[in-house]
């Protein structure tokens, strides 16, 4: 009886550890805003958020293992915004799409992603369970959501090891070119700067460079925390280098941009404490590759 009651209890254990390394990925906060639509059904929208929350929280979407409490889950958000009810079940909207993760033996948190995307377009109805198939795309909302999805995580795992979120990035082409073939808007092949040009991107191997800059940004720089427990400029200056290289040779390449978005508040934050000339320096590049953004860079004159 007693070694029944041994064998039962690793059983148990074992269980629970294989439920620990399938846990999801994902602990995302999921918010549908749905106040400039004027009468139409209301609830639609709370069992689309409530769909949509159980879409990205309830499924595993890699064979990364990770522990099952929140605090080893990447953190992030997806807000749709419905602009506009095209008719009972499809709308039109943007969708804001956020992710972060804690810097390493520290209580600072860095930005990963900071995405807004204003090409939603996507049939819904009440009740419709969300079902996703790379292979075999049942519609335009969830196509969307599975490629943030990916695109967070790929970006996550590129932060902690060299090249480590590869095929979440080709899962994202399998998206986007599947995507392609419906017509569905915001997956056009003639826009440089919509979903299927982020996924050619990171697909790209003459582009992987900019991926290891990612990489050794995380690692060398944000994971290396200062003396006050929060990230220093070891590799921020090395990676503004990079990125003017980058524009220098592809000035039209989204990924400048999808890292100013993301990034461009912290390095200000962590540059505006490094040495005189090097805020200079810092200022004048970040200048020539964000100008729109030159009233944030003003903390660095």
């Amino acid at each position: 009886m007693h070694y029944k009651f041994i064998a039962w209890i690793f059983l148990l254990l074992t269980f629970d550890g294989m439920l620990s390394l399938s846990a999801q990925e994902l602990n995302a906060v999921v918010k549908v805003n749905s106040s400039m639509i004027r009468g139409t059904n209301r609830q639609i929208f709370n069992t689309l958020e409530e769909s949509l929350r159980t879409f990205i929280n309830g499924r595993k979407w890699t064979d990364v293992p990770l522990r099952a409490d929140k605090d080893e889950r990447i953190g992030c958000s997806f807000t749709l915004v419905i602009t506009e009810a095209l008719s009972s079940n499809s709308f039109r909207g943007e969708l804001y799409v956020q992710s972060h993760r804690p810097v390493k033996n520290s209580a600072y948190i860095t930005p990963m992603l900071n995405m807004r995307d204003t090409g939603m377009e996507f049939d819904y109805t009440e009740y419709q369970p969300l079902q996703f198939d790379p292979h075999f795309m049942q519609g335009n909302l969830t196509a969307t959501i599975a490629y943030y999805v990916y695109l967070i995580l790929g970006l996550d795992l590129d932060s902690r090891s060299s090249l480590g979120g590869a095929s979440c990035f080709r899962n994202m082409e399998l998206i986007a070119s599947g995507a392609q073939s419906y017509g569905w808007k915001g997956w056009e092949r003639s826009d440089n700067r919509n979903r299927s040009a982020i996924a050619a991107a990171f697909n790209d191997g003459a582009l992987e460079e900019y991926r290891q800059m990612w990489f050794d940004y995380h690692r060398k720089g944000t994971d290396v925390p200062g003396g006050n427990g929060k990230p220093g400029v070891e590799e921020i200056v090395p990676s503004i280098r990079f990125l003017s290289t980058l524009y220098t040779k592809r000035p039209a390449t989204v990924l400048i941009r999808l890292f100013g978005d993301a990034k461009l508040e912290e390095m200000v934050t962590l540059l505006s404490k490094a040495g005189a000339q090097e805020k200079k320096q810092a200022y004048e590049d970040l200048l020539k590759l964000y100008p729109a953004r030159s009233a944030e860079l003003e903390r660095l004159r």
